[in-house]
């Protein structure tokens, strides 16, 4: 790898650290803003920001005043989590940490905002950098859309990255169409009768009925849909009751859903409220459900997917990417996806670390490097 990035790596470094031992939650990170503000404004940009949002842009212009653009995103917020200190830049905020990187995405995008500065060229397409707060909300990227970001000048491609602790450091995964999955999550209430535990025939359960369905959706994936697709139906809650011998009258239930179709999740969907209502029905209980539709699929345009595989190749190094199955976890960067084409891809940060979402995890900067290069080489190779 070309020693410019391993350099641009180092003084990314402490910005990374900086910002993880400051974290903060999705829709408060004004401490995070502030800091990228700062950095943007030493390297000589002009940040945009926002009444509405706490993200961040700028702006590297084209060779035309009237030229597109690419844009290259980078996620803000932590994550709700007690970080286990050991770290000289573990979070000093209790209860708040940066558990799935996006330290680490901010500081490769900052890498290449000092990169565009030194290497000073125009390209045929601007170049806008978008730091995105609430993606663990799932709510950011609609936000900054919303905002205009995606406009003046018009963006026509959109690249994102996120750090992959399955993956080696220094690989690199871009699945050509679904990455990760679309995100439903629902709240659903079964009102019964309540009575006493000993005379159940005079109560209507709503137990009972809940344990028909949490047991009878499993059957949704594996038996109504191909063995050849991919579905997750998950309860995550479940809560009812004040005592061993009272029937209650409510039972509340909490769960989500995971598709890589669009087609398939409105389906699914749909089997699945008939599922509570038949099941509901048969038990004498009466639901109410709230389906929230969180963030559709993040599927990638294998055009866009093939530019970053070049850009890979070229900086990081010939065996460098890797064959993956798509995630059932959900991203915001859907939502740009659905607006420009564009491609999201993996970027391996080894185990060493921990994996996502756990309260030992720390972005490997070893990665950071692989990161930036290939940012950069996308910007470069980017001719459509």
């Amino acid at each position: 790898m070309d020693p410019l990035f391993l350099s641009l790596a180092s003084e990314c470094r402490e910005v990374r650290h900086r910002l993880h031992r400051q974290p903060e939650l999705s829709g408060q990170e004004f401490s995070t803003r502030a800091a990228l503000v700062e950095e943007l404004k030493r390297l000589g940009y002009e940040p945009q920001t926002f009444a509405d949002h706490t993200g961040v842009t700028v702006l590297w212009p084209g060779e035309s005043a009237a030229s597109k653009c690419i844009a290259l995103r980078a996620d803000m917020d932590a994550l709700p989590l007690q970080e286990e200190p050991g770290l000289s830049w573990s979070s000093q905020t209790p209860g708040v940490m940066h558990a799935c990187g996006h330290d680490g995405h901010m500081a490769i995008l900052l890498g290449v905002a000092k990169w565009l500065k030194q290497n000073g060229k125009r390209y045929p397409k601007a170049v806008k950098l978008l730091f995105q707060p609430c993606e663990e909300s799932d709510d950011g990227a609609p936000r900054m859309i919303a905002s205009g970001v995606l406009k003046n000048p018009e963006v026509e491609a959109i690249f994102g990255l996120h750090g992959w602790p399955e993956l080696p450091v220094g690989t690199l995964a871009v699945p050509d169409k679904a990455v990760m999955a679309a995100v439903d999550n629902f709240t659903l209430r079964l009102h019964g009768r309540g009575g006493h535990a000993a005379m159940p025939h005079l109560a209507r359960d709503p137990i009972t009925a809940a344990a028909a369905i949490v047991t009878s959706a499993q059957t949704l994936v594996s038996r109504r849909i191909s063995p050849l697709s991919s579905a997750v139906v998950s309860f995550g809650q479940i809560s009812a009751g004040e005592t061993f011998n009272v029937i209650p009258e409510t039972c509340l239930l909490r769960g989500t859903v995971r598709t890589l179709d669009s087609e398939l999740r409105r389906a699914l969907r749909a089997d699945f409220e008939s599922l509570v209502t038949q099941t509901s029905l048969a038990m004498g209980v009466t639901p109410q459900m709230e389906w929230v539709e969180s963030c559709p699929p993040t599927v990638n345009h294998p055009v866009m997917a093939a530019i970053v595989r070049s850009a890979a190749l070229k900086t990081i190094r010939p065996d460098c990417l890797r064959e993956v199955s798509p995630s059932m976890g959900g991203e915001d960067f859907s939502f740009f996806l659905e607006q420009v084409p564009g491609a999201y891809f993996w970027l391996g940060l080894g185990m060493e670390r921990g994996g996502l979402h756990n309260p030992r995890f720390d972005f490997n900067d070893e990665a950071l490097a692989a990161g930036i290069a290939v940012f950069t080489a996308i910007i470069e190779g980017y001719s459509i």
